[in-house]
This record gives structure tokens, C-alpha cells and sequence, in this order.
């Protein structure tokens, strides 16, 4: 059986879920339509009544089974949607009749021309609302995005009703008449013959023969044009629009006609025909009685059940114990999974999203490249039952996203969790809370800054202790000097007559290098800096390891308090994706954030801009939920540590000044 795989993707609420409903009436494996209640299952997703994980739901018709694809709208789930568009060789984006270039359609438009070569379709969706124009719609989608979208279908909306529809390549228009389509008058020829031109000059693009009958006779048969649609759809010479309404099941019947026309199969596909099998897990789940799930997309050759495959991108054997496929929440087994499908196994023991899955090493297809999240909080369970179980819900969260990260930053102490943005955190928070029943707390992201000094200082550690029997004796002279930024530490022995042995100068080298984890103004770590020891004293009796520790540090913290000790903030290297129309907002942000702008160059995206600035790390930590605030979610950018640098005396009085209270709340 032929297959194909078709994923929407698209702003939120733009009613994805809802066409994949009616599409599923239609074939009777659903008993309403225009709704999300067949897909979004999720409590997570019943709650914000929004699509929050992809889905797959297969339709089975006599010629083919079709894969379709669900994905979120936010572009805080860009995990799931780049899974769906990865999984897939056919790519719709739906739009809202009543705001078709929102922020979602125009993400959805750059991922897909920049992350695959994948063709696309628009499907116009809602168009049963009030006040729309087609022609307004049509416009904007082609000023926006590209002049070869181009309608396949037009809408007959009368008196603010879709009451039918116009096919362009035969010329023939539908009313909706009770669940079917019934043939009517074309209302207006003249639009239809004016689309019908722009279809067939496009066709024509195809092939030397249909260009030089086009030039000819200045027109080609339905027939001619039917043959090749889907090549020009595949070449991406036209990406085509269908008007629909999720609620009226007969528009999306005359979609299902040109699904059946238009998408190309899987067995068309770059690596279908070798013999090997490949696929990429584009989406894992974690779930409490099956373990961990991975949808598989098997790309070329099968995967069998009690198979052994290779794990590519981690160079790790997993043995295939259960396959399933996959309809919606449902599985349901199956001894092997062909070419060109989509499929589940289970319990994967190295195996997550975006990892390729092969029978041999050399395989062509590459993993899935995902976004780091920027957005970066503080999280502490509120009890201690809380942090038992907090662990374990973690790392469950992190088999699942490849877009979450969650680890402990020991310079600051604090256990930190990155997200996507502000969407995204709250979904991960309500999933512990109300999934994995833990409580806990979100506090913000600590900066790692660093302390250092800018001058030289020398002191005496003196740590000498006699309370009857061993006691403790240790005498440590050391002096400080600044090194070059990023140097790091250096120990240098310069005892001389032997006046602290050799076994103890270790000792205090360590003591020293323990005091640098806590500086003397904020409680930081320490860098750039010479210790030299010079002098000291012993006892042959008392002497001890751990009283030249004690005896270091001591000498460190004086040395270092009178030695013009600083505090460093770290640096933050920036690139800012933005649209050219929203260039000044977004550097009128950024100088807000003491930014330092280092140039600007044109984005591979026409009419966009790459800012590349430097600022500190304090100011844009939460630079992700600005930025989508600034620019309604259309500017991106991508950050990286560049370097520390002074903190400006009034930024380190204020870290300096909140360090020693929370120190004064531990006490």
C-alpha cells in the first residue's frame, strides 16, 4: 500500500487539530467533527484547550494509508513541530481566514524552507467567520511569503456565508448541500479564469514540451494540468491553497480530493529504495506502564520486531522488542514497520528525539537539529518528600524534550531549568505539579559572577591550636597578584631552608584553592590570580595536612581583602534574528540592556537582519520573553558566553549588597 505522510503545522488556534478531526469523520473513525476532542487527550491540553505535543493519525482509503500530523501552534513547542515537519515529505500550513500572517504562519513558513526541502500547501481555515475577502488573503499571503501561492480553490462566500466552492483547474463550482458537494453555477468566471491562468503558466514550467505547447496556444487541458500538479507541487513551483472550514465537513471532503492528487508518496523520496534500513525517532514519550516510546519515521528498508539496530548518533545497539502503530493515543502492534511509515517501539534504552536509527553505520540520513532554550529559572521542591520525587520527574521531562534542560550549577548553587520561553516554563511547572505531584518553587536564575583582584597583597595564615595532647600548627605567608583575564590560578612555591616541608606545601595550595570557591565580597568563585608562597613555619609534632589547609585559606582571605578585590560579570555574546520593519525597537531593547551593538549583516531571510551585540548575562537573562513581547514573537536570537568583564560599581554594590543579606537570612 502506498503511503503518505502529511504534517500542518501553523499559528495556534488556526484549527490544525480540528481539520484533522473532520478528515477522520469523514472517514468514519470519528463521530463529530470541526473539534479537537478526538486528539487532544492530554490534561495538559484539555486545560489550556490547545495542542501541546504532536500527534499521528493515520486514514487507511483503498489507493493508500495517509499519515497526518498534528503539532502545536506555539513556537515554545518547537520541539514537537520540528519532529512533525521531519516525519513528513508533504507540509501544510493552515491559516486563519481572519488573520492570515500571524507570527505562527510566518515561523512555520521560514522552518520549512530552511530546515527541509519538503514541499508546502496552505490550507485557508475558519472562512465560515464573518467579513473575509479571499482576495485580501491571498494578497497578503503572497506579499509576505511568495508569489507562487497560488489557489487552487476559491471560496463562494455570500452574504457573509462559505456557501460552496470553485475548483480552478476544471472550472467547475460546488455548493455544500446537506454533506455533499452539488455542481452550480460558477459566480464568478472571471476570477476563476484568472487563477486558472496563473496554475497554467505554472504547470507549463514543468517540462520543454508543456512550455512550448503553452507558448503556442496559450493554454493547456485540465487533463495536461491535473497530470502534472504534482510535479510542480514536488519542484516547488507552486505551493497551492485550498479554502476549508473544519466545520463544514463538505469542504474538507473536496481537500481530501486533492490530498489524492497532490501529495507525493513516500516511496518517491530520496532514500526509499535502499535496501538498509534507516529512520530518525522524531518524537519520545514517557510514559508509566510502557516505558519510554519512540515514534520512529522509517526512512528506507523496514524495522522488524525483535530486531537489533544501531543507534547512529550515539553509536549504541537497541534491540526492538515491541512495535506499534501509532493513531492518535491509540497502539496497536504490528510485526514490522516498511519504508515510508511511522511507527513506535518501546523501552529504548539510548534512543531519543532526533537520534538516527540504522542497520549499518553509513547511513544518509542526519538527526534532528533542535534549539537551545535560553530561558533559564531557579527550581526548588518545597519539601522534602518533594525533592525525592523531583529527581525522577526531571529526568522523565528530559527523555521527552530535547528542547529542556535541567542541571545543577555549582558555582551559584542552584539547580536550574531551561526552557524555550515563558510558555513553555509554565507547561513544564504544571506537568510536575500536576503529573508527577511535586511541588515546587521558581526562583530566579542566579548569575555566576566572578571575583578577582587588581592588586598585589602578602598576609599570614596562622592557624595554631593547643588544647592538651596533638594540637594543630600552621604558618603560611602568602602574597596575591592579579594574572591576565582568563588565566585562571597559580600556585607558586618559593619556600626556601625548608621552613614549611615539602609534604605540607600541597597543603596549603589546596587550603588556598578551597578559599577561592567562595570569594570575600559576593560569595563567588575566584579566578586570575598568583598565590606565591613564600615563607612559614612547622612543628614537628603538630604540624598537619589539615592545618596548612586551614592555615592557606586564612592567608587567601586577608590577602585577598586587601588586594583591591573586584567582581566580574560575565558577558554574553548575542545574535538577534529580526524583521528590518522592527530593527529599532529591538536595538532600542537592547541598549536598554547596557548592550554594546557589534555589527549588523543581512539574514539569508529577505528583509531581515542578524544583530550581533555583546551584553552582560544580569541584563537579558530574561532576554526571551522581552524579545517576543518586542517584536509579538517574530525576532529570535542565540546566545553563548563571550567573556567576564568588571561589574560597573554600581552593579557589584547591588550583588555585593543581596549576597550579604541572603548570607544574614541562612544565619
Amino acid at each position: 500500500m502506498k503511503i503518505k505522510n502529511l504534517c500542518l503545522v501553523g499559528h495556534t488556534s488556526t484549527g490544525k487539530t480540528s481539520i484533522i478531526e473532520t478528515l477522520a469523520y469523514l472517514h468514519k473513525l470519528s463521530n463529530s467533527y470541526g473539534t479537537p476532542s478526538l486528539l487532544d487527550t492530554d490534561e495538559e491540553e484539555k486545560k489550556r484547550k490547545t495542542t501541546t505535543s504532536l500527534k499521528v493519525f493515520p486514514i487507511k482509503t483503498k489507493e493508500y494509508k495517509l499519515n497526518l500530523i498534528d503539532t502545536p501552534g506555539f513556537s515554545d513547542f518547537i520541539a514537537e513541530i520540528l519532529g512533525g515537519i521531519h516525519a513528513a515529505e508533504n507540509l501544510a500550513i493552515v491559516v486563519n481566514a481572519q488573520n492570515p500572517t500571524e507570527v505562527g504562519t510566518e515561523r512555520s513558513w521560514f522552518l520549512i524552507n530552511e530546515k527541509t526541502n519538503s514541499p508546502l500547501f496552505f490550507i485557508i481555515n475558519h472562512f465560515d467567520k464573518e467579513n473575509l475577502n479571499f482576495e485580501n488573503i491571498l494578497n497578503s499571503l503572497n506579499e509576505n511569503y511568495s508569489n507562487r501561492i497560488i489557489p487552487l480553490t476559491l471560496p463562494i462566500y455570500e452574504n457573509n456565508t462559505f456557501k460552496g466552492i470553485v475548483d480552478v483547474v476544471h472550472k467547475k463550482a460546488y455548493i455544500f448541500d446537506k454533506g455533499e458537494l452539488k455542481e452550480t453555477n460558477n459566480p464568478d468566471e472571471k476570477l476563476t479564469n484568472l487563477y486558472l491562468e496563473r496554475v497554467t503558466e505554472t504547470i507549463a514550467e514543468t517540462s520543454e514540451e508543456l512550455l512550448n505547447k503553452y507558448l503556442e496556444s496559450g493554454e493547456l487541458s485540465p487533463e495536461e494540468i491535473s497530470a502534472n500538479l504534482k510535479k510542480a507541487y514536488r519542484m516547488k513551483l507552486i505551493h497551492p491553497v485550498f479554502t476549508v472550514s473544519a466545520k463544514i465537513p463538505e469542504s474538507i471532503k473536496f481537500l481530501m480530493k486533492y490530498i489524492d492528487l497532490l501529495l507525493i508518496n513516500s516511496d518517491e523520496i530520496e532514500y526509499y529504495n535502499q535496501k538498509d534500513f534507516s529512520g530518525v525517532v522524531f518524537k519520545t514519550v514517557s510514559d508509566p506502564y510502557k516505558g519510554r516510546v519512540s515514534y520512529v519515521r522509517v526512512y528506507s528498508g523496514k524495522l522488524s520486531k525483535d530486531s537489533t539496530v544501531l543507534n547512529v548518533s550515539k553509536n549504541n545497539k537497541e534491540k526492538i522488542t515491541v512495535l506499534v502503530e501509532l493513531s492518535g493515543d491509540q497502539h496497536n502492534p504490528i510485526n514490522e514497520c516498511l519504508a515510508g511509515d511511522i511507527c513506535a517501539t518501546y523501552k529504548l534504552e539510548h534512543s531519543l528525539s532526533g537520534d538516527v536509527l540504522s542497520s549499518s553505520e553509513n547511513t544518509p540520513v542526519k538527526p534532528i537539529s533542535y534549539p537551545e532554550p535560553l530561558y533559564e529559572k531557579g527550581i526548588e521542591p518545597k519539601t522534602k518528600a518533594d525533592e525525592e520525587k523531583l529527581s525522577s520527574a526531571i529526568n522523565r521531562i528530559l527523555e521527552e524534550d530535547p528542547t529542556f534542560k535541567a542541571y545543577r550549577d555549582h558555582d551559584v548553587k542552584q539547580f536550574v531549568i531551561s526552557t524555550i520561553g515563558d510558555v513553555h516554563l509554565d507547561y513544564i511547572v504544571s506537568k510536575l505539579k500536576n503529573k508527577y505531584k511535586v511541588n515546587i518553587e521558581i526562583t530566579p536564575r542566579k548569575i555566576p559572577y566572578l571575583e578577582t583582584i587588581k592588586g598585589r597583597a602578602q598576609a599570614v595564615g596562622k592557624y595554631v591550636k593547643q588544647s592538651g595532647g596533638r594540637g594543630q600548627f600552621g604558618i603560611a605567608h602568602i602574597e596575591l597578584e592579579p594574572l591576565p583575564r582568563g588565566q585562571g590560578f597559580e600556585f607558586v612555591d618559593r619556600i626556601v631552608g625548608g621552613v614549611i616541608p615539602k609534604n605540607f606545601i600541597p597543603s596549603v595550595e589546596k587550603g588556598i584553592r578551597n578559599a577561592m570557591e567562595e570569594g570575600v565580597l559576593s560569595g563567588n568563585r575566584v579566578v586570575d590570580i598568583r598565590a606565591i608562597l613564600f615563607d612559614g613555619k612547622y612543628h614537628e609534632v603538630d604540624s598537619s595536612d589539615l592545618a596548612f589547609q586551614i592555615a592557606g585559606a586564612m592567608a587567601f582571605r586577608e590577602a585577598m581583602s586587601k588586594a583591591n578585590p573586584i567582581l566580574l560579570e560575565p558577558i554574553m555574546s548575542l545574535e538577534v534574528l529580526v524583521p528590518d520593519s522592527m530593527l529599532g525597537d529591538v536595538i532600542g531593547l537592547l541598549n536598554t540592556k547596557r548592550a554594546r551593538i557589534m555589527g549588523m549583516e543581512s539574514s539569508s531571510r529577505k528583509g531581515w537582519q542578524i544583530i550581533k551585540a555583546e551584553a552582560p548575562w544580569m541584563e537579558i537573562k530574561d532576554l526571551s520573553v522581552e524579545l517576543k513581547s518586542a517584536t509579538q514573537g517574530r525576532a529570535s536570537f542565540s546566545m553563548k558566553l563571550s567573556h567576564y568583564e568588571e561589574a560597573p560599581p554600581n552593579i557589584a554594590q547591588q550583588v555585593i549588597a543581596e549576597a550579604k543579606r541572603n548570607q544574614e537570612e541562612k544565619v
